[in-house]
């Protein structure tokens, strides 16, 4: 049995995650417009750029299994996960609006896992 407080907890974590909503204000944007300027003018620190995409997608609760990779007009993004969350893939998408994304299924250790990559077509 839960007690009242107990009872209460539970229905506060229900409604949050049901109206879960990332509160990034513009960095989105923002990292977009850094993204764009390091893979087109070679502009910025890449490592700082992969720090920044990671603390990005934690926002979201999307966690990385591993290190974002940058490479060449894309970022790879290794989700520690199998299933996508619709809801939150959109609000990514709605930030970062000057990219294809492109969503892979791998196998590693007897696991399918996910795999976002961000193309920017310039």
């Amino acid at each position: 049995m839960y007690s009242e407080k107990e009872k209460q907890q539970l229905m506060d974590d229900l409604v949050e995650m049901e109206t879960f909503k990332a509160d990034v204000g513009d960095e989105g944007k923002i990292l977009q417009e850094d993204l764009k300027k390091y893979f087109i003018n070679g502009d910025g620190d890449k490592d700082d750029l992969i720090f920044r995409i990671e603390l990005y997608f934690y926002a979201f609760k999307l966690f990385c299994r591993r290190q974002v990779k940058i490479d060449r007009n894309q970022f790879t993004i290794y989700l520690n996960d199998s299933l996508l969350d619709y809801h939150l893939i959109n609000l990514v998408k709605q930030d970062l609006t000057d990219f294809e994304l492109e969503i892979e299924a791998v196998k590693e250790n007897n696991e399918v896992l996910i795999n976002l990559n961000f193309i920017l077509h310039f």
